[in-house]
């Protein structure tokens, strides 16, 4: 694991430059590694994964658009859209004790089906996508892509480290790559690790555009953290690529809109001190104003 020990400017001027200049090293990662995937001609499908708060989102808007100057027309394929429906996953578990509905699960994605759309697309063959309501917990048709010989399909979701799903889009028209901020940032002294990091960017942007309360968010990281550990971090060696995704001057940008999440947390939480520690550690950080990010900046997915 890598460690940024950041010397954060403090002239306003200054600042800003240290900004814009991490927020373009970012993007020259992205597009180093579109210019390696745009060099083979026999390129057909892109998976595009990593854990949660990584910056998929914002990878994939640029690997899109970078593609897209190549020649290449790109199709999204989002994997959560191969759910079973919740009624079977339901009967499923009615029926066996020992299982419960887990969304982490590879066997809640209907690989049969998986196998038989990617093979149709490879094919050239005009293709109806599944698409999972999650409101209703049913999985309906979505749309037709009719492939052309230049357009690439980007698999997107973490379940594209899954043995049973990797297995399907794993052949020589394939390349992966995994986003993740894997390095830490110490300053003064106070150490961020990686996943503490990806659990400060979670509170803030599931509180600002999700509508989920930092008490709900504490309670899901559990079981993420627990998934991560066992389907993702263990198989991140099937990708093809990797970008870290940790931004040196995020602690400063974070630091104003996580006080102000975790000020909302109810004081009799069983989070409260896990809340309070990351309030103490960030309490002595200099402040970087949001306002300095780029346009294409990463750090627009979470503030």
């Amino acid at each position: 694991m890598n460690c940024y020990y950041p010397c954060i400017p403090n002239d306003p001027l200054e600042l800003q430059k240290f900004v814009e200049h991490t927020d373009r090293l970012f993007e020259e990662k992205v597009d180093e590694v579109t210019e390696k995937i745009a060099a083979k001609p026999e390129l057909k499908l892109i998976g595009l994964t990593g854990p949660t708060c990584s910056g998929k989102t914002t990878a994939a808007k640029k690997l899109m658009a970078s593609l897209e100057e190549h020649g290449h027309r790109v199709h999204v394929v989002s994997i959560d859209d191969f759910y079973y429906d919740k009624d079977l996953l339901q009967k499923r578990a009615d029926d066996d004790p020992d299982i419960e509905i887990d969304y982490d699960s590879e066997d809640t994605i209907d690989i049969a089906l998986l196998a038989e759309k990617t093979a149709s697309l490879l094919k050239g063959l005009p293709t109806q996508m599944p698409r999972f309501d999650f409101s209703s917990g049913c999985r309906c048709e979505g749309i037709w892509l009719d492939p052309e010989p230049e357009d690439v399909f980007l698999f997107e979701g973490i379940q594209i480290l899954y043995p049973k799903v990797h297995a399907i889009l794993d052949n020589p028209a394939y390349h992966s790559i995994y986003i993740c901020a894997s390095s830490a940032i110490e300053l003064d002294g106070v150490r961020f690790a990686p996943n503490e990091i990806r659990l400060m960017r979670r509170l803030v942007r599931d509180f600002r555009y999700r509508a989920s309360s930092p008490d709900f968010t504490f309670y899901l990281w559990q079981s993420v953290r627990l998934n991560e550990e066992k389907n993702i971090f263990p198989n991140a060696h099937y990708c093809h690529d990797f970008i870290d995704s940790t931004m040196p001057y995020e602690i400063g940008m974070l630091k104003p809109y996580l006080e102000e999440t975790l000020s909302l947390l109810p004081k009799d939480s069983s989070f409260s001190s896990q809340a309070k520690e990351l309030l103490s550690k960030v309490a002595s950080v200099f402040t970087v104003p949001s306002e300095y990010m780029t346009k294409n900046s990463l750090y627009k997915e979470f503030i």
